[in-house]
């Protein structure tokens, strides 16, 4: 994780500050947002980061989306969620079950790095 620039979107302030503070331990740079909104106002950001970790709950397409944007950028994606089935609506994505623990963080992130070409989402 040393080094890497990791985008994290989280609304839950304490599961946000824990993965922040998980990735800083570990290294990286991690910039926090509560919502995609934010990001969609400065489309140029994503291009700045390594890796992503996502929260994704079910009734919430836009996050789909954004994650396929973030992976034609060649960003890997990380989408944590405690809806179990939800994963399968991230091709590409390492899925991080709720909740999760600094190992389960690192191990999903690291899995996902190798991920890291961009995909075809076509």
């Amino acid at each position: 994780m040393l080094g890497l620039n990791v985008l994290v979107v989280e609304e839950e302030y304490l599961i946000a500050t824990d993965i922040e503070q998980a990735l800083r331990a570990a290294g990286a740079e991690a910039a926090v947002f509560s919502n995609i909104a934010e990001l969609r106002q400065e489309p140029a950001l994503i291009e700045r980061f390594d890796l992503a970790v996502i929260e994704a709950k079910l009734g919430q397409p836009e996050v789909i989306s954004f994650a396929h944007d973030l992976q034609r950028a060649g960003v890997a994606v990380v989408i944590s969620s405690a809806d179990r089935g939800i994963h399968t609506l991230f091709e590409g994505a390492v899925a991080l079950d709720k909740p999760f623990d600094t190992a389960n963080l690192l191990a999903a992130c690291a899995a996902a790095r190798g991920r890291t070409a961009p995909a075809d989402l076509s």
